[in-house]
């Protein structure tokens, strides 16, 4: 199932699942209900994550393809890499909503959103110059003195986005709204390259800009405050075109093709003030929403996304005289560099918990779970060959080189998958109005890792093998939000986000001599569920 289509199912199960709870009468309208018709303008601010399947490859389909290798000649060439990244973001909306008899609304809106949500990677040294003076006996080299750290790096910036969408939802209870959306985006990009070290500062050696688009679908809930005053909490992924592929032709049968697949996680909370709401019949209807008790157990399930992004970095270093490497009038000490290596996917989660609601509007409780996840990242080398002495097609030749046919696509996969995890932990909230709970959380994380390393010949006489397999355990700390809502007397709706933040340093040999390996990571999840409440 695309992603995509997965959402909106999940948001289709939070909607009738709230149908089929208000239609049961548990939860019955103000005699004088609210109506969501109207204009409305909104200010808000969130978070979100990126994942960039990039890649490029060199491919010649002429007779002898690139290069020949003994008996394979190989036709095509190329690398992929899950990029990663994350950030912040600030949007301003309007738009219009037409109630259609008591509980279905429908809806289109416009938004401006600010980011920096970014990925980006680099390399980096330390160098001593020959002949550059400082206190001492002899030049930086002769005392093995570090001269200078230069690096090169480079970003790539989701910076700013409209949108135009349209939404439908349902009144689950006489306070809330839960709807799905879906649109039309465009994003603005802009992509740095620079250079920076003691002697010159920052200096900038590209820099460029340029717009896609892509198709937006989510999904949110939308709480009254006052009659005029609403807040709601909105999911949303964005997919770009794919079609923004860069194909280079060299020849007829040559060239070099690029590709940038990328889809954009966000979450965002929106205060909206709505024109007409602050009538008295309008105020009437928030001020008669029945009070509702939060306190007590609750189970639950959950359903959604997940990205990832690991900060990984690589160095390399001799801090002795003479370091690493010789070059001209520069020994270079250490070389490194690091790479914001990410992925997506999709998550299930249970989670149980306790809350207790302090006078009329506080609400804090505890809270464990347990999340399946099918989130990966990977990086990989491919390409297209054909063997000496094999004819799969026939031909005028002897095999499948002589025919410039290919005989398989093979691919050298590293894949490391983001697994199952659990989460202790706590939460604290206010109610917006008697039904809807805004809450904030944090908890202790522990996520299993899988990693392997795949080589696959693609030829069915060879085969695939497996050539590296690995688990292990990271512990970070989660922090997140999220929005619930009453939808029966004992059955709630949420849409909630996380953020697991891990942070983890290794080092082999020595201070002076070694090799070391670094990952700062971070997990963001995006989930919308149900919750049994015993109350």
């Amino acid at each position: 199932m695309r992603p995509q289509t997965s959402i909106l199912v999940l948001f289709s199960t939070l909607l009738l699942s709230g149908t089929a709870a208000y239609a049961a009468d548990d939860i019955q309208p103000a005699p004088n209900a609210y109506d969501w018709t109207g204009f409305h303008v909104g200010v808000g601010a969130g978070l979100g994550g990126a994942s960039h399947n990039a890649g490029a490859e060199i491919y010649n389909r002429d007779l002898g393809g690139l290069i020949q290798v003994g008996p394979i000649d190989l036709f095509s060439i190329g690398a992929m890499l899950d990029v990663g990244g994350d950030g912040y973001l600030g949007t301003i909306e309007g738009g219009y909503d037409y109630q259609i008899g008591d509980r279905f609304v429908i809806g289109i809106q416009g938004d401006y959103t600010w980011s920096n949500i970014d990925a980006t990677g680099g390399i980096n040294g330390d160098v001593c110059y020959e002949d550059f003076p400082t206190p001492g006996p002899g030049d930086d080299c002769d005392t093995a003195t570090v001269s200078d750290s230069p690096s090169i790096d480079y970003s790539l910036t989701a910076k700013n986005s409209w949108s135009v969408l349209g939404r439908a939802g349902f009144v689950v209870n006489p306070g809330s709204l839960a709807y799905g959306l879906g649109g039309f985006t465009r994003t603005h990009m802009e992509g740095n390259l620079s250079l920076t070290s003691l002697d010159t500062g920052t200096v900038p050696l590209s820099s460029y800009d340029y717009d896609r688009d892509g198709w937006t679908v989510g999904g949110g809930i939308e709480a009254l405050i006052s009659g005029a005053m609403s807040m709601k909490l909105e999911y949303r992924r964005t997919q770009w075109d794919s079609s923004n592929n860069y194909p280079i032709p060299i020849g007829a049968d040559a060239g070099i093709n690029t590709w940038d697949d990328a889809a954009i996680h966000t979450i965002r909370g929106v205060l909206s003030y709505r024109f007409g709401g602050g009538s008295a019949e309008q105020q009437a209807a928030v001020d008669a929403i029945p009070a509702v008790d939060w306190t007590g157990f609750h189970v639950g399930a959950s359903g959604g996304f997940s990205t990832v992004r690991h900060n990984a970095g690589i160095e390399v270093h001799d801090y002795n005289t003479g370091g690493l490497l010789q070059v001209g009038p520069i020994d270079l000490f250490k070389i490194g560099g690091d790479l914001d290596f990410g992925g997506e996917g999709m998550i299930g989660r249970l989670d149980a918990g306790y809350d207790m609601q302090f006078g009329d509007r506080l609400v804090v409780g505890l809270v464990g779970d347990y999340t399946f996840s099918n989130t990966k990242s990977q990086v990989g080398l491919f390409g297209d060959y054909c063997l000496e002495g094999v004819e799969t097609v026939p031909g005028p030749g002897a095999d499948d080189c002589d025919n410039a046919v290919t005989t398989a696509s093979g691919d050298l996969t590293y894949t490391l998958h983001t697994g199952n995890s659990w989460s202790v932990g706590g939460r604290a909230g206010v109610l917006l109005n008697p039904q809807t709970l805004f809450y904030g959380l944090g908890a202790f994380t522990r996520t299993k890792m899988d990693a392997d390393i795949t080589l696959n010949t693609g030829y069915a006489p060879i085969g695939s093998e497996e050539l590296l397999s690995y688990s292990y355990d990271r512990d970070g700390w989660t922090f997140g939000f999220g929005m619930e809502t009453m939808v029966s007397e004992n059955l709630s709706a949420k849409l909630e986000y996380r953020n697991t933040k891990w942070t983890d340093n290794e080092l082999y040999g020595d201070a002076i001599q070694g090799f070391s390996r670094s990952e700062d990571s971070n997990v963001q999840s995006f989930t919308t569920g149900l919750s049994w409440r015993f109350n």
